[in-house]
């Protein structure tokens, strides 16, 4: 139960401290990253202070704070984790100090690679820190690395005139077996670390790629459902076009019977038909299949006059004038024929 709450308290301190920070999309990241390095390091514990940088300027910032035990052999250093406002996408600062019982006798090394003795400052000449990308890195990852760097060389010096008294004495045998041991737990860690690492760098490819699989999948589905929607709307259409067609069908079928069963009378006239035994039938036949071609050619040309890019209104008028005067001249010549034939 202690644990629980101390880790919801945790919590709570860490999401309230995040409340100013930019980029709040990625303030889920910012948790994880910390509540991940102080569960790998339980020395370190989460707090909001002031930080003033180089130039003057203070800013309240979220930081882990606490020893940090690079080998069983050296001894701890005090480790400041400060979280700028643009993290993740700016790097932490960190900051290496003597701990408080030996920073009477030890100091910072003036020629250290990677800690700045005059302000305790970690370089960014640190790999790890010079590599920061976002989402590989993070602050576990990072304080892995600083403890690898600084246990192949570790930031404290003897002050001068100060002496380090050892409470114990050791054979050389006893020594030799220690830094042997010490050795190969340090590479052991340190291969750990860097298997970790990587680990956790090809987990977060994977789900960036995994992700961007998932949005054009998506994507795709989407796609699909409109194109069986738009289907269906087809089918629909087309099965009322059917019902249409066979209600007509039935229509003409009923229409046809009607008319072929119905008994022609005696005493009617015959139907008017051209007068084919007539001389003037062929003139007939060819005046009235032109006046009938004439408004075929009127109809095409309106459809071509309602596509807009086929014919111009004027060009449409002026054609449609010489045809009428052409069909009036066809049913002049077909009903003079006709009227010839009656008056003989």
């Amino acid at each position: 139960m202690a644990t629980t709450a101390a880790a919801t308290g945790t919590v709570v301190l860490v999401d309230a401290a995040l409340a100013p920070y930019e980029h709040p999309d990625l303030r889920w990241l910012v948790r994880k990253h910390v509540l991940a390095v102080l569960q790998d390091f339980p020395t370190l514990s989460p707090s909001v202070d002031t930080y003033t940088s180089d130039s003057g300027a203070s800013t309240v910032l979220l930081n882990a704070r606490g020893l940090l035990t690079v080998s069983s052999a050296l001894p701890p250093v005090l480790l400041t984790l400060w979280l700028p406002r643009e993290y993740p996408y700016l790097p932490p600062l960190a900051y290496v100090f003597p701990a408080a019982p030996s920073s009477a006798s030890l100091s910072l090394a003036h020629d250290h690679p990677f800690v700045d003795h005059r302000t305790g400052r970690v370089r960014r000449t640190l790999p790890y820190l010079e590599d920061w990308a976002v989402p590989r890195s993070s602050l576990a990852g990072l304080v892995r690395s600083l403890v690898g760097a600084l246990r192949m060389c570790h930031p404290l010096t003897p002050r001068f005139g100060s002496v380090v008294v050892h409470a114990t004495t050791t054979t050389p045998m006893e020594e030799e077996q220690e830094r042997m041991r010490t050795a190969l737990l340090d590479e052991l860690v340190s291969r750990l670390g860097r298997d970790t690492a990587a680990f956790r760098g090809h987990v977060d490819e994977d789900i960036h790629a995994m992700s961007s699989i998932q949005g054009s999948l998506r994507e795709r589905a989407d796609a699909m459902d409109r194109a069986v929607r738009d289907l269906e709307d087809e089918r629909m259409r087309l099965e009322r076009a059917v019902t249409a067609s066979l209600s007509h069908r039935g229509k003409l079928l009923a229409w046809l019977h009607k008319t072929s069963s119905r008994v022609p009378d005696a005493g009617a006239a015959p139907p008017l038909v051209p007068h084919a035994a007539a001389g003037d039938a062929p003139r007939w036949l060819e005046s009235k299949a032109s006046e009938l071609s004439v408004d075929d050619t009127v109809d095409a040309l309106g459809h071509a006059l309602e596509d807009g890019d086929l014919i111009s209104l004027q060009e449409y008028i002026k054609r449609v004038k010489v045809l009428a005067r052409e069909q009036f001249f066809h049913c002049h010549a077909a009903s003079t024929s006709m009227s010839s034939k009656v008056n003989k």
